[in-house]
């Protein structure tokens, strides 16, 4: 029975340690077998807590690992103490192969990795992510990288660390006993203008005065509810709905008035048109004009004699007509039945 079950105990540890074996197997050569594309990238920070294998994400995704570590003095011939960090990638992230024209267009677009710490353990881990390019410049090289470079950036901690000692020195700047100094010459100067202040009768002024301003806001509310002012509010509304009503009325017309100024602006712009118009034939009237006059004093200086002899016969005709009519009025019959009788030549008596 003994020998039964240490039988049994053996076949099931070399069962499970086959089982082990395989399964370890099948899942490493995914890994091992698993094309990768390897970059690098150079930190000017310390790297404690960072570890070959330890993890590359991108914004929390696991895309690559650490492959390895070292200084940029020991592979490439540079004085810069960098610390360089190899990185194996999948081939699928960042759109292709790393070092193609699309994945240096990333890093254009400012991609960059920067260590990041994990929880309280102290482990560190890659973390890429886009950042400004402005703000985040890649560090000086002076050699040619060997695989497609990443630029990096500096990590949280080193960044508030930075900021903590500036916010340090800017306190040790600061002249502590000066500050103080006059702060306990401000106070003292507080303490005797409080001492040389007479609080109680301020005390009463500034109870005068509340009680000014509650007689003056009773008289406001009395004010305020008398007849005389609830009448003027109701006349206010009055002439308020009166002008309201004329100017109602004054739409129409108004309207109207809009209406027909394009008509009017069509009148004047035809009338506008037909004075161009005069105004243009006034150059040719004025010519004819001229001509008619020059005609006219032609025919004058050449008629002068006859003219002047016409005149003096309506002269003579005139005169004529002038002694006839004194005559008619003096002789009428004479004028129609001749010369008078002669005279008779009988004696008088």
């Amino acid at each position: 029975m003994e020998k039964a079950s240490y039988f049994k105990i053996g076949v099931f540890i070399i069962v499970g340690t086959i089982i082990g074996v395989i399964g370890v197997v099948a899942l490493g050569v995914g890994t091992i077998f698993q094309k990768k594309v390897l970059v690098e990238t150079y930190i000017d920070e310390s790297v404690q807590g960072l570890d070959v294998g330890s993890s590359v994400k991108f914004r929390g995704v696991q895309v690559g690992k650490v492959e390895t570590i070292s200084l940029t003095s020991v592979e490439y011939a540079t004085k810069r103490r960098y610390v360089l960090v190899r990185i194996g990638l999948a081939p699928q992230v960042f759109l292709a192969d790393a070092g193609s024209p699309s994945f240096v267009t990333e890093v254009d677009k400012g991609l960059r990795v920067r260590l990041a710490s994990q929880g309280v353990t102290g482990a560190a881990y890659i973390e890429a992510d886009y950042q400004d390019p402005a703000r985040n410049p890649p560090l000086e090289i002076d050699w040619h990288p060997r695989y497609p470079y990443v630029p990096s950036t500096r990590s949280r901690i080193t960044q508030l660390s930075e900021s903590l000692e500036k916010i340090l020195r800017s306190v040790e700047s600061v002249d502590v006993g000066r500050l103080v100094d006059g702060l306990e010459k401000s106070l003292a100067t507080i303490t005797k203008v409080a001492e040389g202040a007479n609080l109680e009768k301020i005390g009463g002024q500034a109870n005068a005065f509340l009680t000014e301003v509650r007689d003056t806001n009773r008289q406001l509310k009395e004010l305020i509810g008398s007849n005389e002012v609830k009448s003027a509010l109701k006349d206010s509304a009055a002439t308020a709905s009166g002008a309201r009503q004329i100017i109602e009325r004054a739409q129409g017309p108004v309207n109207q008035m809009l209406t027909d100024l394009p008509r009017a602006a069509e009148s004047l712009e035809r009338m506008v048109k037909r004075l161009d118009s005069v105004s243009a034939e006034l150059p040719d009237t004025s010519a004819q004009l001229r001509q008619t006059l020059q005609r006219l004093n032609r025919l004058i200086a050449t008629q002068q004699q006859g003219i002047a002899a016409t005149v003096e016969n309506l002269q003579a005709i005139s005169n004529d007509m002038k002694e006839l009519t004194e005559s008619s009025r003096k002789y009428p019959s004479q004028v129609l039945f001749g010369a008078p009788p002669t005279p008779s030549k009988v004696m008088p008596r």
